[in-house]
């Protein structure tokens, strides 16, 4: 009878963690779609790999936290002018000529094509990474049909 009542009960967790899952999957986000134009194309280059360099004995963490302290910028920090060869991409600052490079800070171990596009209905505009079959298809100004995910409490894409 107790080995019986083991089993309901693991049955019983099991099914409500099941449900649990599947209704947080549900929570997160808002499911859209809609058409978009093509702002722009870009590809970036993957990333240069470079050998780790050998570190040396590593701080204690009393003297980590009093580092790390003095390095949080202030706010004249934050604001600065940009270079004559500078430009900022996705929130990065990078010279212009290393822009797509393999030097770009948006690079990572693989090839990227990225396709930026501004939906019609809300002008809303982001970036889209493709593979280079769907990215040698579209060409800038073409109207597509986008899905994406919103945030239902952030609203971000």
């Amino acid at each position: 009878m107790r080995r019986d009542f083991l089993k309901l009960r693991s049955r019983i967790l099991l099914g409500f963690m099941a449900g649990m899952a599947v209704i947080l999957s549900f929570a997160g986000c808002w499911k859209k779609s809609g058409k978009a134009v093509v702002l722009e194309k870009e590809h970036v280059a993957a990333r240069e790999t470079t050998a780790t360099p050998k570190t040396e004995q590593t701080a204690s963490p009393s003297e980590l936290t009093a580092s790390s302290h003095a390095s949080v910028p202030n706010e004249e920090e934050k604001h600065r002018e940009l270079d004559k060869n500078e430009t900022v991409v996705d929130t990065y600052v990078t010279k212009k000529d290393a822009r797509g490079t393999r030097r770009d800070p948006r690079a990572i171990s693989d090839k990227q094509r990225i396709v930026k596009v501004q939906m019609i209905d809300d002008l809303r505009q982001f970036s889209v990474q493709t593979d280079k079959l769907h990215w040698d298809k579209v060409k800038v100004g073409d109207r597509i049909k986008v899905s994406y995910r919103q945030g239902k409490h952030t609203g971000t894409v």
